[in-house]
C-alpha cells in the first residue's frame, strides 16, 4: 500500500511539474516576479496573462512595460496589504493583465525603474515570450 500511494504522489508531482503554464480558470496564466515564465509561453486569442510583484513607490521605483505592444492591450492595477492603517513607504502589489487581441509573437519584458534615471539599470525584470494563435 505505501509504494502504490508513494507511486501516486510521485505520479502528482510529475504532472505539475509538466503544467509550466499556471492557469487560473482555463484563460488566465498567472506568474509573479520569482516565477519564470517557460521559454515559449503559448496562447489564444481571448486568453490572458497576468503578473505580479512587489512595489514600493515611495522608493521612487516603480514597473513598467518596457516597449509598447502590438498583440495584447493592457490593465494595470494596485493591491494594497489588508490592514486598516495606511503605512507611509508601505509595499504594495502591482499588476498587470496582458488580454490577447491579435495572433503572433512578441516579448513582453517588464522593468522595475526610477522613470527619472533614464540609462540606468532596472533594478529587477521580468520576461515572457508569447506565441498567441
Amino acid at each position: 500500500m505505501k509504494n502504490v500511494f508513494g507511486m501516486l504522489v510521485l505520479l502528482l508531482g510529475l504532472s505539475a511539474c509538466h503544467n509550466s503554464s499556471p492557469t487560473v480558470d482555463g484563460k488566465t496564466h498567472v506568474f509573479t516576479l520569482k516565477q519564470k515564465c517557460p521559454a515559449l509561453l503559448e496562447m489564444k486569442v481571448g486568453q490572458s496573462l497576468m503578473f505580479h510583484a512587489p512595489e514600493n513607490v515611495s522608493t521612487g521605483y516603480e514597473w513598467q512595460i518596457n516597449q509598447p505592444l502590438a498583440l495584447f492591450s493592457v490593465e494595470q492595477s494596485k493591491q494594497s496589504p489588508k490592514n486598516d492603517k495606511q503605512i507611509v513607504g508601505q509595499e504594495t502589489e502591482k499588476i498587470y493583465q496582458f488580454n490577447a487581441q491579435t495572433a503572433g509573437e512578441e516579448e513582453i519584458e517588464l522593468v522595475y525603474v526610477r522613470p527619472w534615471e533614464k540609462g540606468a539599470p532596472p533594478a529587477e525584470q521580468w520576461f515572457c515570450r508569447v506565441r498567441v494563435s
